[in-house]
């Protein structure tokens, strides 16, 4: 009797989960129904020639949806396998990354030389060695009037240079082989997570584009074709974006920058030393007082020398016409002085008596 009654249960339950999953089922199935129904609207109200068959209805609809969820989605998916991927690398793994860092870099240069002519020819052969290349320069020349006098000339070139990314750290060490270099400054820019984001939002709009082509392929009035063109140029205008700013990274990534400036100097900037005592630090200033004296002095002398024709002749100019200038200014004191006597009423008599 027991065993009936536990068989009977058994079988009560069994059909009761043959109704959940009975009814499971029927949702599912009306789920998929109204998706396809909404779909079918969808097509009905922009394009109703357009619209697919019913049983092509949910494969479209599936397809729109997964192009809609690689859009969002794949940038974020790229980033963990780039991530897993450097993981494995940072545990011995042999198998190179398949997205590699992209690093930027960028530095600046000032380079002091005695010999200007020297160092920028040898500059100009250094980065032809590295091979890169110069992406702009200009050179402030002498003055006729230092180099009438025997002056330095103080030269300076100022230049843009492309340089192989490898080589980037070669050539600002070799720097101070054509002179001084007082100051160099390098700073680097990693573009890694928006490189690869610009990249996977690329191929989500490159799969867009498909889709689009393959729509405008079988649409038939000139309503859809032109609703479809529209949505085309949009997107190939945001693919054109991104490849372009790709492209401009790539560059930047292969070809560091560096701007060099090279200045023509008497002498080099001294290198930092250690604190100097006060005897030593008066030494140095009489030194250099004592210089800067001599250097005035020279500068007065060349001066003199240069602008004594004109000195004489306006000495000449000056004596010549020292007796015309008395004249006059005897002439205005005279008028000066009747004009004087006239507001105070005096006139002198015919014998130089005052009536």
């Amino acid at each position: 009797m027991k065993t009936k009654r536990y068989a009977a249960l058994l079988l009560a339950l069994v059909l009761c989960l043959s109704l959940c999953a009975c009814g499971s089922a029927d949702k599912s199935a009306q789920y998929e129904a109204r998706e396809a129904a909404d779909y079918a609207d969808y097509y009905e109200y922009y394009a109703p020639e357009m619209a697919p068959a019913p049983m092509q209805m949910s494969a479209a609809y599936d397809m729109d949806m997964e192009m809609a969820m690689e859009d969002s989605g794949l940038a974020m998916m790229n980033t963990a396998a780039t991530g897993a991927k450097k993981a494995a690398g940072a545990e011995g793994s042999d198998t190179p990354e398949e997205n590699p860092e992209k690093i930027i870099y960028s530095g600046d240069a000032t380079v002091e030389t005695t010999d200007f002519d020297r160092s920028i020819a040898a500059l100009e052969e250094m980065i032809a060695r590295e091979g890169g290349f110069i992406e702009s320069s200009s050179v402030n020349g002498s003055n006729y009037y230092d180099t009438s006098r025997g002056r330095a000339s103080r030269r300076s070139a100022s230049y843009t240079l492309r340089i192989p990314s490898e080589r980037f750290s070669a050539l600002m060490g070799s720097l101070s082989d054509i002179g001084n270099v007082p100051y160099t400054h390098t700073y680097t820019e990693n573009v890694t997570a928006q490189y690869y984001d610009v990249q996977a939002r690329l191929k989500a709009l490159q799969a867009q584009e498909a889709r689009l082509v393959e729509m405008l392929s079988i649409a038939e009035t000139v309503e859809d074709i032109i609703t479809i063109e529209d949505k085309l140029s949009d997107v190939r205008y945001r693919i054109d974006s991104h490849q372009s700013s790709l492209n401009n990274w790539d560059r930047r990534v292969a070809y560091s920058t560096l701007s060099v400036t090279v200045k023509e100097v008497q002498e080099y900037t001294p290198e930092k030393v250690t604190k100097l005592s006060y005897g030593q630090e008066l030494a140095l200033a009489f030194r250099d007082a004592l210089k800067n004296a001599g250097q005035f002095f020279k500068d007065l002398l060349v001066w003199l020398v240069s602008a004594l024709p004109t000195l004489v002749i306006l000495a000449a100019l000056f004596f010549a016409c020292r007796p015309l200038v008395r004249k006059l200014a005897a002439g205005f004191r005279a008028r000066r002085a009747r004009r004087r006597e006239e507001k105070s009423g005096k006139k002198p008599g015919p014998e130089g008596e005052k009536k």
